[in-house]
């Protein structure tokens, strides 16, 4: 498995995901104001992250690879689904209630293995150094966390 740049990047903004996702998860019912900072900051970090592999890492995909093109599809119906589930999150957190966050978790870590055990390995073994520094300056560009 190559560990490259785009990797080694979105291995960091998914510890800055978990980790908000943990924090949340920690805090307790009763301190509800703690509890939404950190899930709105969750949330826009995952928003932010969403971003920069739909506008950054997901073009340069290669269509014409069955593997990428599928991998691709799969990590864009998550997507997808993620903001489903954070948003009913949301919902629950607007009514008072401390939302259980198990089954978010379960699939996040999922795609994190998928991501970063075959989607970005991929990609950092067929771009060029010049290909993946681009994308890694433009990811830069994006703050995460």
């Amino acid at each position: 498995m190559v560990v490259g740049p785009i990797t080694m990047t979105m291995l960091k903004h998914h510890g800055i995901i978990n980790k908000l996702l943990s924090d949340f998860e920690k805090t307790s019912a009763k301190d509800k104001k703690k509890a939404e900072g950190i899930f709105y900051s969750f949330k826009w970090n995952l928003e932010k992250h969403f971003f920069v592999e739909e506008i950054n890492i997901f073009p340069i995909t290669d269509r014409n690879n069955r593997i990428e093109s599928n991998q691709l599809n799969n990590l864009l119906r998550d997507h997808k689904d993620f903001r489903k589930i954070v948003d009913n999150l949301e919902d629950e957190l607007n009514e008072g209630k401390k939302p259980a966050v198990n089954i978010l978790k379960e699939l996040l870590f999922a795609h994190e293995k998928r991501e970063t055990e075959s989607f970005y390995p991929r990609l950092d073994s067929r771009l060029s150094k010049v290909e993946a520094g681009r994308i890694i300056g433009e990811i830069g560009d994006i703050k995460i966390g």
